[in-house]
């Protein structure tokens, strides 16, 4: 009896608990709002869309350094206002400032170099040279002298030939440094030559260039903002060596000050469709879909390879853009450089 009535009772018990327990641990399905509702445009159902990113009111200014080195002293940071040739950092100084302390030194030598050439002789060195020559002429004379009467010696042959022709010589050397002496007064009282002057001029010139080159360099140790501007982004720090040459992200990135303006890419199969007389509008991603207005600025007259991708599913990445640039109309909302912006035109 209970083999043949309990086990079918049991298994109905047990099959009924089973429904009531599926039943009730299977999720209803309800229609909830989405999260981040897809923007709703005004300007109708003939539009083009693309994807746009704030920019500030001119072409974000890439700051890099002209000479490498170690990055002493960084005096911006993200968010700073800065004027024109304002430093924004600053390269270790030491090397050159070493070199500049060298080439003044150098300069001061050929400085004082021309200054003793244009001050002409010294009234001191006159009397010495005035000295030499009296002593040159006395010498002369004796020997002028000593020479005649060897002659008279010869001609009664009490003098030997070689000695008449060594008193010859003698006398025409002391007639040689007399003539030297003279030479060289007449030196001391010509000045300097002007020529002499001239090459301690260009020495001078020469070497107040090198000096100036130093500074030049040494100026350019200290990286200043070329615009008036805001400062976007800050990649440098007191320590770290920085490359002279192009690098993907800027040591400092600035901003010109003016309306935001909002970059748009649209698909080259909608780029016949563009006008520029076309009204635009913007919405901020997210979970407030704030609209923007916006201002025909440019149309960029060159299509060029999609670099900046959504994340859409059904996006092409093999695709090229034509660039549209609007200005912001108006006080925008809390927006910044470099936020997306899901953009419509009219088609």
């Amino acid at each position: 009896m209970l083999v043949k009535f309990g086990i079918p009772l049991i298994a109905a018990i047990a099959v009924g608990f089973g429904i009531a327990t599926l039943s009730h641990l299977t999720p209803k399905e309800q229609l909830l709002d989405a999260p981040n509702p897809p923007p709703l445009t005004r300007l109708g159902t003939n539009t083009i869309s693309g994807l746009g990113e704030v920019q500030m009111a001119g072409e974000p200014v890439a700051i890099a350094t002209p000479i490498s080195g170690i990055v002493s002293k960084v005096y911006v940071y993200p968010g700073q206002t800065v004027s024109a040739g304002e430093p924004l950092f600053a390269l270790d100084d030491r090397a050159l400032r070493a070199e500049l302390h060298n080439r003044t030194a150098t300069l001061a030598t050929v400085s004082a170099k021309l200054l003793k050439l244009k001050s002409g002789t010294r009234p001191e060195d006159l009397p010495p040279a005035r000295a030499r020559v009296e002593a040159a002429t006395a010498s002369s004379k004796r020997n002028e002298d000593a020479w005649n009467r060897a002659k008279l010696l010869v001609e009664q042959r009490a003098l030997s030939e070689e000695e008449h022709l060594a008193r010859k010589y003698i006398y025409e050397q002391a007639n040689a440094e007399l003539a030297q002496a003279k030479a060289d007064l007449a030196k001391l009282e010509a000045g300097t030559w002007c020529h002499d002057i001239e090459i301690a001029e260009h020495e001078v010139a020469s070497a107040k260039s090198s000096v100036e080159q130093v500074q030049v360099d040494l100026d350019r140790l200290v990286v200043r903002a070329p615009v008036d501007g805001l400062v976007l982004h800050v990649d440098i720090r007191p320590g770290e060596f920085a490359e002279s040459t192009k690098t993907e992200k800027p040591l400092v990135q600035l901003g010109v000050h003016g309306p935001l303006r909002v970059r748009v890419q649209v698909d080259e199969e909608d780029a016949s469709r563009v006008s520029p007389d076309a009204r635009a509008e913007a919405f901020v991603r997210g979970r407030d879909r704030t609209a923007v207005e916006l201002r025909f600025v440019r149309i960029d007259p060159r299509i060029v390879p999609k670099s900046s991708l959504t994340g859409g599913t059904t996006e092409r990445v093999d695709t090229r853009v034509l660039f549209v640039v609007y200005e912001v109309v108006g006080v925008p909302p809390r927006i910044y450089a470099g936020q997306k912006l899901d953009v419509f035109m009219e088609g």
